[in-house]
């Protein structure tokens, strides 16, 4: 097994490289806090709602052009994203996420 890795080292790690998911890369954010405060049906009702904006880049384009995609939600749901994304990057500190990136370091 060691003597065929040794062997294929350098295609392996072509196919890797041309087999990577190139996400789009974040430039920047901008939000606004909309409140609904009544309607005629709905009196004295407080409804926040969150727009943001995201710009990002395809790092597949030659010249970066950038992409505005914007995300309209509740406060509820923005909490949710939060903590999930803060949960993503408590993973990012474990022992195992630090070898893997280490190996992937030497791999690129």
């Amino acid at each position: 097994l060691v003597s065929s890795y040794t062997e294929n080292r350098e295609i392996l790690l072509d196919i890797v490289r041309r087999s990577t998911v190139q996400a789009p890369e974040y430039r920047s954010m901008e939000w606004r806090l909309e409140c609904q405060v009544g309607s005629r049906s709905l009196h004295n009702t407080v409804i926040p709602n969150v727009l943001t904006k995201w710009k990002v880049s395809d790092p597949q384009s030659k010249n970066l052009k950038t992409k505005e995609t914007y995300l309209d939600c509740d406060v509820n749901t923005l909490q949710h994203i939060t903590l999930s994304l803060r949960a993503a990057q408590l993973e990012l500190d474990t022992f195992h996420a630090r070898k893997m990136c280490r190996n992937l370091a030497r791999i690129g």
